[in-house]
């Protein structure tokens, strides 16, 4: 009960057929500047419900009932959301994007998102992305955060401890000088031979961000290994009173590190540009969604190929109604779907650069209650109507032409098309 108002607060309605929900009565438009209807209520109209501004005839807004009810901003912001005439009204939570409330959305909520220090490490993703052993990942994060067991830090925890290096026995410790300063690591970083003696400063987090920068990707593995082993070198120090020498410990991380490499290589699984799963002889069907959050605008591009790998005709053009960057995916997998089923293709692999939206419709649990969910429904039911139709992930560097077709389409006032011209041609148009 004490989360009831936060939860009110979350809560929209979706928009169906517009049955069950008030005009003035239910938040079910855009945050801005509210979720309730601006417009001054006429007294008459206090109960009446959504379905009265829509046309009944073409199952959209009817433009004269909105211009003679509301005020142009309410008018825009009724005009952008999507009316599905086969889906009933519903309430979903919003920022999830299947309109679902998670205790993870509302936590955000309270506490607002985590913004880091501009003057912090800023290289998260390249250090979760090292070809590295997990366990060296795990002990870098907790390196760069500053929560390794050192004396300094236990010391602050209020736990008595001798604030003395076990190393080198002269100085006090603390994460710089484990990993670097000390004179056991000096003459460890001297044998490897890497250049990072010369990387000026007495914080670690600004001591690895300059080594990122400075090392190639060998490299820096190299140095993660024996940073690794470093701090295995002090632990063996403070409870064996014993110090490998430095030479045995960058032989260890090299070791290490060539062995996992090597590992890597014989089991490395095909990148996501193979799919052996796509059918043999059918076509293909690359499609993409652009977006700008400022001004709300989405795009399309889609690029359609033998199984050969031979073009056979694109499409791009604007997205209406897009909430954001996972709805214009939606939408512009159903607009490829539309396009498609308009050329009269019954055979088809469908393949996409969005993981999210991949999984959304694969997923036979995914609900209608948001708008993206109704879209991904959509998108399901419309791929029931081919022969065969199935939907594949891939990375974004190998879906550029879609890609590059839909950032194309924000300058154009109408929708584009190509059908049937040399490849040459249509490479040649998007470089």
């Amino acid at each position: 009960m004490a989360s009831h108002d936060l939860v009110c607060a979350g809560v929209r309605r979706r928009i169906g057929n517009g049955r069950d929900t008030l005009i003035w009565g239910h938040p079910w438009l855009s945050d801005d500047p509210s979720p309730l209807v601006q417009t001054h209520m006429p007294e008459g109209l206090r109960q009446a419900l959504v379905s009265g501004l829509v046309d009944q005839d073409t199952g959209t807004w009817d433009p004269h009932i909105l211009n003679d009810l509301f005020i142009p901003e309410d008018v825009s912001r009724i005009s952008r959301i999507p009316i599905s005439p086969d889906y009933d009204d519903t309430w979903y939570w919003k920022g999830d994007t299947q309109g679902i409330y998670t205790v993870k959305n509302a936590y955000r909520r309270i506490m607002g998102d985590y913004s880091d220090d501009p003057g912090a490490f800023d290289k998260w993703v390249t250090l979760w992305k090292l070809r590295v052993p997990p366990k060296w990942k795990t002990f870098l994060w907790r390196a760069v955060s500053g929560i390794l067991p050192t004396t300094d830090n236990l010391i602050v925890k209020r736990v008595e401890v001798d604030p003395i290096c076990p190393m080198c026995g002269n100085t006090q410790e603390n994460i710089m000088h484990v990993l670097v300063l000390c004179d056991y690591s000096k003459m460890v970083w001297n044998i490897s031979g890497l250049p990072v003696t010369n990387i000026q400063t007495n914080f670690f987090q600004s001591w690895f961000l300059g080594m990122m920068d400075s090392l190639l990707e060998g490299q820096v593995r190299l140095a993660v290994g024996i940073l690794y082993y470093l701090w295995l070198a002090r632990n063996s120090a403070l409870w064996e009173r014993a110090l490998p020498r430095p030479t045995a410990t960058v032989k260890r991380a090299g070791l290490t590190e060539e062995a996992f490499t090597r590992l890597r290589r014989v089991t490395a699984q095909p990148s996501a540009t193979v799919m052996p799963e796509i059918e043999p002889y059918g076509l293909r069907c690359y499609f993409d969604a652009g977006y700008r959050q400022h001004t709300g605008e989405a795009t399309f591009g889609v690029v359609l190929l033998s199984h050969e790998g031979v073009f056979m005709a694109a499409s791009a053009g604007t997205l209406p109604g897009a909430f954001s960057p996972i709805m214009a995916e939606a939408l512009a997998c159903k607009e490829a779907l539309s396009w498609l089923k308009g050329r009269d293709i019954q055979r088809v692999d469908l393949i996409t650069d969005c993981m999210e939206l991949r999984n959304m419709i694969k997923s036979r649990s995914t609900g209608t209650r948001s708008y993206v969910g109704v879209i991904a429904d959509q998108c399901r039911t419309i791929m029931s109507l081919f022969n065969y139709c199935s939907l594949h992930y891939i990375s974004r560097t190998a879906n550029m032409h879609s890609h590059t077709l839909a950032s194309l389409a924000f300058d154009q006032e109408h929708p584009m098309y190509w059908d049937v011209i040399p490849p040459d041609s249509i490479t040649m148009f998007i470089h």
